[in-house]
Parts: structure tokens; sequence; C-alpha cells
């Protein structure tokens, strides 16, 4: 059979079959009827029409079965004028006035020669709107082309956009070219090198509002601690000079941001936040855009903006100068924000010059924005700084924001577990700056003058941290062609900033160390000084080597200071030429320190004696808990304490206290895309055997080896379990050597804590989170990165667990379900996630090597903040020991505290080297929700005078001698002796 399909122009073609499909419901038409309506459609806009009248688009699709010819449109009384129809299929823009609007009106098609076709269409509203358009290019250092190569793009892109602001000078206002410079890095190092001729045309921009700088440093993921952040925020101290407002802080993609810059920022001047959100592998908070007032935990705040995706026009085609899609994107994006009951007839929406991360500026988008204004009347588009759309909320509802005063934890830090072993890097190398800044601080202190150089090389570290910490981690090719040029070389650059800040930070200890030493106690013995850079006068296992030359090999001594208490010391391990051992530093001097003499005695170093735990049921105990082990696990099944009566270990939870497993997602590595986590499979270790068991001076310790998929089988996963004699604390010691597995697999260790009616909480740089409380909702609650502890507390008593180089902790439960909201947990359950290659880009596809970390746990009746936080700082920020050989009694202080601070619930967290010679900079945060006073005492008790400031330094009020602080008030203050 053959059908034959006359077409409207006349032509022929044969088809042995054929199907006949319609976009749209249809119906036959008789021979007679050349005319035909198919459709008409309108959208909430408003389009120029003569003489300044306002006319609302009406979009119709015409079939004409006959020639050429002209139809009216009439709506209503109203003609809406005459348009010329080809032969077949016809669109036709119609312009209604706008006393239509949100109506629903007949319109009559009328042509000579047929009979007028009418129908009826309901106008929508329209909302006279206003779509800022926010150019910008996302700083994505490596993702797409080596570090390197990124700065010098971005740099280039300052200039083009100076060209660009001078191309569209004569372009109307709103479709002028501007741009907002995402990061104050680029911008930092573009003002260093650029001539004056061109630095003076960017600053006139800026006061023209063509041109915004913005106050973060690049998109920063939750790694850092709060002494990163002076580093990251200082480039504003040189905006600030040179007449650079910055008002507004810019976090892209990353879906998540530091609590403690809803404290520091408003301080420095910037009023907005805004983060356009990336969803990828992440919830984010909120069913909308939303504007809200975004507090501290002491009710500092400023306006933030969770905005859509940093590339949202560029979905529409802004770039492509796409206006058909641009209208569609429009249209599509305002009617979905009226769905979700949007408040504003106003919203911000970020694109960049190119559909890509680290793009080019262009003006492509400017000839865009200009062509469709002369179009539309309404919704307009605005060529717009990031501040203006945040000016225009702030102005006209500022009153109407919600308030959330809540942590924004980021889903994205799970990353880091990728790279386990510069990750425990760059988290001791920040504990060991606070000692450092601490060491130098009472060297200022002391009246030293620092050498050339110091405060610039403390900056060069902490900013090779924060470019580690960053949240760039990879190549966007990175998991599926990990052995390509750029994810290798990306990555080795990546490692290479935190190795860099280590090896500098550990000969700032010898900077440091060496400004003090004339100050330190000398004697006939040689001598060994414990430094606390901590504001409390505290105990810590400090690890401290010593020359053979001192000591000689196996032969004891004592520690004793003045009143001749002797400290308990335990040998670890040794090298050819001396030991290290480990000691128990006893109420070291707050901010200060405290020197001991080496006194040599006769016989043998106090050796280990062996503990025979298996006919004890395998347990050992202390005066303050009773550990009882299951040695075919290598775990700890109860862990009982004395004074609370209570065991604190949840025993219906198959995976035991220290319980180490191994999880395999089967391949599956795309889930966790789809919001899902349920292809995996877990195991514990096997082959699992004591090792040893034994008590020294310090502890009483037993260590298993057992055997893990994903470990190097001979050497195996070696867990140390240590029960301390002198504290209440117990401790693990895992070591083991990762193979490189490609396929997406993690490691964790359990903490299944029992605690009736339990709540967890963990700290972060600013405050401490209840977990799934006391956050914005949707935003990290299966994992979080945990700076020094993570606590479990009812109103009786409270478990504390710190870990120091493994930062990512689950809450609650394992991976099921993590993207569960709102999430909550019927037990308190933790478990420290170690490594993790999960990611489908950007973070490592594999790690390798040896990784040593360390758990400590304590638990009490003391239920309040501070006491959490003194056990997580103080075990994870180092004592520094310094030994020097025996000399001459030189009538120095054995011990001495430069200051202290007398309220236990104030903790420092932070104490630098001021910019003003001869005073240093705290930062101080109150942490159990009560109102104080700040009052700070030199080593004899008196209060000593200070002023409050910034973050960077520059000061806010008289000089004081006490400072009223609200519940969870952060502050920085500057002093002298």
């Amino acid at each position: 059979n053959h059908l034959s399909v006359r077409t409207v122009s006349g032509s022929w073609f044969a088809l042995d079959a054929a199907s006949l499909l319609a976009t749209s419901p249809c119906r036959m038409v008789s021979p007679q009827q050349e005319l035909f309506l198919l459709s008409s459609t309108s959208v909430p806009a408003l389009i120029h029409g003569e003489k300044g009248t306002l006319l609302q688009p009406c979009h119709l699709q015409l079939m004409n079965w006959g020639a050429s010819r002209t139809v009216s449109l009439r709506c209503g009384d109203s003609s809406c004028g005459s348009f010329p129809l080809q032969p077949g299929l016809n669109e036709i823009e119609a312009g209604i006035p706008e006393t239509y609007s949100g109506k629903t009106v007949s319109l009559e098609v009328s042509s000579s020669g047929t009979s007028p076709l009418t129908t009826q269409i309901t106008l929508p509203e329209v909302s006279r709107w206003t779509i800022y358009l926010v150019q910008h290019t996302h700083t994505d250092i490596g993702y797409t082309k080596p570090q390197t190569e990124i700065l010098t793009e971005h740099l280039r892109y300052i200039d083009y956009a100076l060209d660009y602001c001078a191309r569209t000078e004569n372009y109307p206002d709103d479709a002028r070219f501007r741009w907002t410079c995402e990061s104050s890095w680029a911008v930092r190092e573009w003002l260093r090198i650029r001539p004056k001729s061109q630095t003076d045309k960017f600053l006139r921009y800026v006061r023209e509002g063509r041109i915004e700088v913005t106050a973060m440093f690049f998109n920063m993921s939750e790694l850092s601690g709060e002494g990163n952040y002076k580093t990251f925020l200082a480039p504003l101290r040189e905006f600030h000079s040179l007449g650079i407002p910055v008002t507004t802080a810019m976090q892209n993609d990353v879906n998540g941001v530091a609590w403690c810059l809803a404290d520091y920022l408003p301080a420095l001047g910037v009023k907005y936040l805004t983060i356009g959100s990336n969803s990828h592998r992440a919830l984010i908070p909120f069913e909308r855009p939303t504007v809200y007032r975004w507090e501290s935990p002491s009710g500092n705040s400023l306006i933030a903006f969770r905005a859509d995706h940093y590339n949202t026009a560029n979905f529409w085609g802004i770039d492509r100068g796409d206006m058909a899609g641009v209208e569609k994107g429009v249209f599509s994006y305002i009617r979905q924000l009226k769905e979700h009951d949007y408040p504003f007839p106003c919203v911000a929406v970020q694109y960049s010059g190119y559909f890509t991360d680290n793009s080019p500026p262009s003006v492509r988008e400017c000839d865009l924005i200009r062509s469709w204004n002369e179009k539309y009347a309404w919704p307009k588009l605005r060529s717009a700084l990031a501040k203006e759309f945040l000016d225009t909320v702030s102005h006209r509802y500022s009153d109407s924001l919600p308030v959330y005063r809540a942590a924004y934890p980021d889903w994205w830090t799970d990353g880091f577990g990728s790279a386990a072993r510069e990750t425990a890097a760059s988290r001791s190398t920040q504990a060991d700056m606070q000692t450092i800044e601490g060491l130098l601080s009472m060297s200022v202190l002391s009246g030293h003058t620092l050498p050339t150089g110091t405060g610039d090389e403390l900056d060069r570290i902490r900013e090779r941290l924060l470019f580690y910490d960053e949240h760039t981690f990879g190549a966007a090719e990175s998991i599926w062609d990990p052995l390509s040029e750029n994810s290798q070389v990306q990555w080795a650059e990546k490692g290479s900033y935190v190795w860099e800040g280590l090896k500098s930070a550990q000969m700032l200890y010898e900077t440091s160390a060496g400004l003090l030493q004339g100050d330190l106690y000398r004697s006939e013995h040689p001598t060994l000084t414990f430094f606390n850079p901590l504001s409390w006068r505290r105990s810590a296992l400090s690890e401290v080597y010593i020359d053979y030359e001192l000591v000689p090999r196996d032969r004891a001594f004592r520690l004793v200071d003045a009143q001749g208490h002797t400290l308990s010391v335990q040998a670890t391990r040794s090298r050819s030429e001396g030991r290290y051992y480990a000691v128990y530093a006893e109420d070291i001097p707050a901010m200060g320190y405290k020197t001991y003499e080496i006194v040599l005695d006769t016989g043998r170093v106090q050796e280990v004696h062996p503990l025979p735990v298996e006919s004890r049921g395998y347990t050992i105990e202390n005066d303050f808990y009773r550990l009882t082990f299951d040695p075919s696990k290598g775990t700890l099944s109860h862990v009982f304490d004395k004074s609370l009566g209570e065991d604190l270990v949840d025993s219906e939870e198959p995976w035991q206290l220290g319980g180490f497993i191994y999880e395999s997602l089967e391949g599956d590595r795309h889930q966790m895309e789809r919001y899902r986590f349920d292809h995996y499979k877990r195991s514990g270790l096997t082959d699992v055997s004591l090792v040893s068991a034994d008590s020294g001076a310090l502890w009483q310790s037993v260590r298993f080896r057992g055997i893990s998929k994903g470990c190097d089988s001979t050497y195996g996963v070696q867990v140390e379990v240590r029960l301390y004699h002198h504290r209440k604390q117990v401790e693990w010691v895992f070591e083991t050597r990762r193979l490189p597995e490609s396929a997406p697999s993690g490691l964790y260790v359990a903490f299944p804590f029992a605690l009736e009616s339990g709540k967890l909480s963990f700290d972060v740089p600013g405050g401490v989170v209840r977990s799934g409380e006391n956050q914005l909702p949707n935003t990290a609650s299966a994992w979080n990165t945990v700076q020094n502890f993570v606590s479990v507390r009812n109103d009786r008593s409270q478990i504390v667990l710190g870990c120091d180089v493994v930062p990512l902790f689950m809450m609650g439960e394992l991976l099921t379900e993590p993207y569960r909201q709102p999430r909550h947990y019927t037990r308190p359950h933790v478990y420290s996630w170690v490594m993790n290659n999960y990611w489908t880009t950007n973070f490592r596809a594999y790690q390798e090597g040896a990784l040593k970390w360390r758990y400590y746990l304590t638990s009490s009746e003391d239920v309040s903040g501070h006491a959490a936080t003194r056990f997580g700082w103080g075990n994870r920020i180092p004592l520094y020991a310094r030994v020097l050989p025996a000399g001459k009694d030189n009538g120095q202080a054995r011990e001495r505290s430069f200051f202290h601070i007398p309220s236990e619930h104030l903790l420092m967290t932070s104490c630098q080297p001021s910019e003003h010679e001869g005073y240093v900079l705290l930062n101080i945060r109150e942490t159990d929700g009560v109102s104080c006073e700040l009052i700070i005492e030199d080593g004899s008790g008196h209060p000593l005078k200070f002023e409050c400031t910034d973050a960077l330094d520059s000061s806010t009020t008289e000089v004081v001698k006490s400072l009223k602080m609200k519940p969870y008030e952060n502050v920085f203050v500057r002093l002298r002796l």
C-alpha cells in the first residue's frame, strides 16, 4: 500500500508507512476551513507598545491551509493589530492591553474570506519583577586547570572586566557590564602587580558601582579552624586602605560555611553573605532561594541569601545570547518562585561569561540584557553586582526576614577523607600553629623583638593551609581518569600546600624557642621546659625527645620541679642517638611555661611490665574505668565508668567500641548522587590476635592486630588501647597501611555509646552544633567536620570523644539513608570516618600508605560546655617541650604565666602577635551560654588592660580592664603587659 500526501506548498512525496503526530491536541477540519487556531498562551510580562503603552504578550499558533493572508486580532473591544500569515504553521506574538492582565478574555482572529476564530485565554497576572543578573567567574583552583594556571587566568579576567566596563559605557544603565570579584585572593594579587594606571581605573569602576570586591579569600571548606580565618580575611585590610568598600561575602559551589564568619564579618563592615549553592551530592537549605538573617551563637548577624546554582542563568543560555532560551528560563523561574511562595518581586541570579568554572568575562550577555529591556518593560533584567539585590531587600524588607541562629555545615567535606594523610597533616599543623603563635606571643610579652618577616611567615603558613583546606580538591577528571596529566599535576600541587606549611611551621618552633631560650631557668642539670599556649593551667601528655648525651641509653632519670615533685615518664621509641619519652606534664601555667631539671638516677629506666589480661577475662581497670575486651574483634565490649556507675557501650550494637569497619559500595559509585545509599557491604577485622598487654608509668596498654580488606595484610590493622593511671581518659592508637584501591570503599571506627536520652553535639569554627538541631535545615547532619570534640550529653552526665587528625564523624548511624531529613537518631552512636573515595569528581580516586591516628575519651558528671571544650582542645593542642643541656644557674624563674583568663567558660581560641609592636591579639569565645565578665589577669592575679578589636586587629573600643560578654559571644582583644 502507498499513501500519497500533498503538502500545502504543492510538492509531492511517497511513503510506504506514515504516522501523524501532534505536539498538542488537534482535530480534523473540513476542507472548507482554511484557517485554524491551534493554541494561545501568555506570559506574566509587559512589553513596550506604541506611545509608551504597555502590552501583555500573547502567543498564538495558527494553521493556514490556504494562501498567504493577513489576519486581524481583537481582544474584547480592543484591536491588537494585524499579522501576515504564510501557508502552513504560523506563530505570532500580539500585545494585549495591560488592563486585561489577570483576567479571562475573548480573542477573535479574523481574515477576509474566512469565518472568525474565537477562543478564550486567561492572562496571568503580571508582577513587576527585576532579575539582578550577577556575572562572576567561579574560582575553582585546579578543577579545570592546574593551580599555577588558574591565578594567571583570573588576573587576566580582571583586566578584561575593566575593558568591558569601558566598552559598555554608552549602554543603558541596566545593560552596562558589571563584574563581581568572587574571591579576594585574585584581587589582592592583581592589585599587587598591576601598574598604577590600571589600578586607578579599577578603583574608579569600584566607586561607580561597576565592579564589586567581596570578602572571602576563596570558596572555603569547614576543615580550617578559627585560627586560619584572620589570614583568610586579611586582604580586607588592604582593600579598606585603598577605599574599596567590601559589604558582601560570596561563597559559591560549597553548600556550607564556617559559623565563625557570622561573628567576624559584621565587625569588618560586611553586611551580606550570598551562597550560590551546588546540590551535587548534597541537600541545600529551604525549598527555594531564601533571604534570611543569619546569626552567630551570640546573635551577631548579617543578611544571607541562599541563592540557586552559581551558573543558573547559564542554564537558560544567557552566555550563548539565546533570547528564546532566556525567555523560557526567566518566566519558568519566576513561576517556580511564585509556586514556592517566594516573597519578593526581585531575585539575584548568578552566571559566568561562559558556561564553565574559571570562566572569562563576556559582554555578549550585556547585549542580550539590552535587547530584552528594549522589548520587555517587566520583568526587567539588570546587569548587577552581588550586593545590589541584597541592598534592595535590606532597604525594603529587612524587618520581615526570617532569623536563623544556626550553623551551616557543609556536605562536601566528606571528600577530604580521600586523602587522609594530607588532611591529617593539615590538622596537626593547625594545632602546631596554635602553639607556635602562643610561643611567639610569649616572646612579644617578654619584650623580645620578633625577627623581621615573622608576621609574614605566619601568614604564609596559614595561607598554605587555607589553599589545602579550600573546596577544590582535585581535577575534574580525578576519578574517571586519575592517571591523566591534569589529575596528577593538580594533586601534586594541591598536596604540596600542606607539606610546605608543615615544614615551615616546624622551623617557626625553633624561631619561637630561640627567642625565649635566654629567659628559661638553667641548672647544673639538663632542663626540660613545657610551654602551654592555652589560657588555663593544664596537665597533658607530651612526647619528648632527649639525646643520649643528656640521658644515657637505658639510664633512669627523674624530672623534678622546684618543690621536688617528679613527673611520670614512660619510654616509647628510640633512635640511634636518643630516645622518645611520653611525659605526663602536670599543672603547666596558663599561657606560660614550667621548667624541670633532668636528674639522673642509678639503675635502668623503668620498663613496662606485662599484664595477664587473658587470665582476667580480658579486663583491665583503674580507679576510673573497667575495660572489657572482645579478643576476637580487638574491641571494647564494655567500658564501665566507676563514678557514674554506668557502662558507656551500647551492647545491642554489633559494632563494638573501637571497632574497625571496612565498607565497599559494590561498584555503585554514583548512588550518593541519587541521594541513596543502599549498595554496600561492611566487614570488621578478621584473624585478630593479642599482640601484647603491659603497664608502664603512665598507662596500661593492650595491643591487637587484625586483617582488613583494603589494607596491607602483612602489616595489618594495629590497635592499641591505653588506660591512663593519672587521669580519667581512655585512648586508642590505630595504625594501618592502605592499599591503593580505586573501587569505592571506606574505613570507619565505631563508638556506639550508651547514654539514656543522650544528645550528640560537636564543635565547629565559632561554636557548638547540636546535631540536627541548631543548624540550617537540610545542611549536613549525617556526617560532619569536627574541630576538637564530639559530646554525648544528657542532664546527668557527659561522654566526650576527640581525635587528633581525623576530622570526619558520622552522627547517630552509619551511611544508611544519609540524606534523610529531618534527621533524628535513636541512639547516640558516633562513627569516625577515617577514609573514603566515594566522589565522582574533584576528590582523589584512591590513596595508599601508612596512617596513624589517635582517639581520646573521657566521661563525667560535668555536663558543661567548657568541660567538653577543655578536654577536646587540651588533647589536640600540643604542649611544646624544650630540652637544654646543663648550664650555669642564671637566676631565671622556673615557671611563668604571662596571663590567664579566670572564667573557665571563656575559651581563648587563638593568641597571635599583634600588628602593633609589643601587643598580642586574642580571640575569646564564651562556651556555656551564660553572661560573664571577661577579665585577663597576669601571673600575679592583677587585671590587665585591653582593648576590643576586630579580626583584622583594628581597635573598636577604649582601653578597659573588663568586658561584659553575652552568652556565646566571640570577641577579639589586644593587650600588652
